[in-house]
């Protein structure tokens, strides 16, 4: 039996806690149980994480398994970048300003299309404009 802090075997009996046998290391003052075991096992959090993949929430997955939520969460982000790779965007992004069309609504004297849906169009025949639809109902 090692030291869990810097490995050597010189250790001394220190007491009991929870019911296990306590050591303490007579070279560095590290006090450790080689029985006891924190955490879970890699089975559990792998079973979290597909819990999660199939549509369970973090909350429900932790009552389950009778752990925290935040424990759960950082099981699956770690599954996550271990199994995933970030995926990249396979097209340029389209910034529209729509701080002119909010004038344009508010200057109006008939608020006409205010607070109705604007849809935007986007198409490839366009050369870099978007075309801006107000449905009416």
């Amino acid at each position: 039996m090692e030291c869990k802090k810097c490995g050597t075997t010189k250790h001394s009996k220190n007491g009991f806690i929870k019911g296990h046998q306590r050591y303490k290391c007579k070279n560095c003052g590290y006090q450790f149980v080689p029985t006891l075991q924190k955490g879970f096992d890699e089975q559990t959090k792998l079973i979290a994480c597909l819990l999660y993949i199939n549509g369970l929430s973090f909350r429900t997955i932790a009552r389950l398994l009778h752990t925290s939520a935040t424990s759960v969460l950082s099981w699956v982000r770690k599954f996550a970048l271990q199994h995933y790779e970030k995926p990249c965007p396979s097209s340029e992004s389209v910034v529209i300003q729509l701080d002119e069309m909010w004038h344009f609504l508010h200057l109006k004297k008939t608020n006409f299309g205010y607070g109705k849906h604007i849809v935007l169009i986007q198409d490839n025949s366009l050369t870099g404009n978007v075309a801006i639809v107000i449905p009416i109902h």
